[in-house]
């Protein structure tokens, strides 16, 4: 594929689109779930995780960006200040791209059809589990080498896992219901 200005002002509204998506479901997640809160950064219901599937499913690398736009303008307290900087900028890219990774190594094994098509829903499950295991690892492997001391991956891992899982099947299933509807509405209308 060759590289257009038009393409790339495509990528960068699409990347700016799933910021604004990923951090606004952040922040709808933080309101209605913030009592489920395990620790810091870690929720036992993770919505966020949904909208991180079905943007990188949908719009492969700028929805990665977006999310790791997103993850930069939630924690932009934490960009500038000189101890955090580093912490918050692997977050941002684990969070990002994460999710890419774990696609583009399924398509790779054969696991999900190279065009995401034919995607069933044995290949939607395999994937978030895949996703939600690589990313709660990786996360915890990041904050273990930011904050050695305080911080307990081998804890922490599991109610991310379980956040990531539960917070992609509300956002998958809220969203195929949602197709379903439109689907219905737009049958009924001719």
């Amino acid at each position: 594929m060759r590289f257009s200005l038009r393409h790339a002002a495509e990528a960068a509204v699409l990347s700016l689109i799933s910021a604004a998506l990923f951090a606004g479901f952040f922040r709808l997640n933080d309101l209605i779930f913030s009592a489920l809160e395990h620790s810091q950064g870690v929720n036992w219901i993770f919505l966020p995780a949904g909208f991180r599937v079905l943007l990188v499913l949908g719009m492969g690398l700028p929805g990665c960006v977006g999310i790791f736009l997103g993850n930069l303008y939630l924690d932009q307290k934490n960009l500038f200040a000189p101890d955090h900087a580093a912490l918050t900028l692997m977050t941002a890219v684990v969070s990002g791209f994460t999710p890419w990774v774990v696609m583009n190594a399924m398509k790779y094994m054969h696991m999900l059809d190279a065009s995401l098509q034919k995607l069933t829903h044995q290949q939607l499950l395999n994937f978030t589990l895949l996703y939600a295991a690589a990313n709660a690892v990786f996360h915890q492997i990041t904050w273990s080498l930011g904050n050695s001391t305080a911080h307990r991956p081998w804890i922490e891992v599991w109610p991310m896992f379980t956040g990531d899982v539960l917070g992609a099947m509300i956002m998958l299933y809220a969203f195929k219901g949602l197709l379903n509807l439109f689907k219905q509405r737009s049958s009924h209308s001719f």
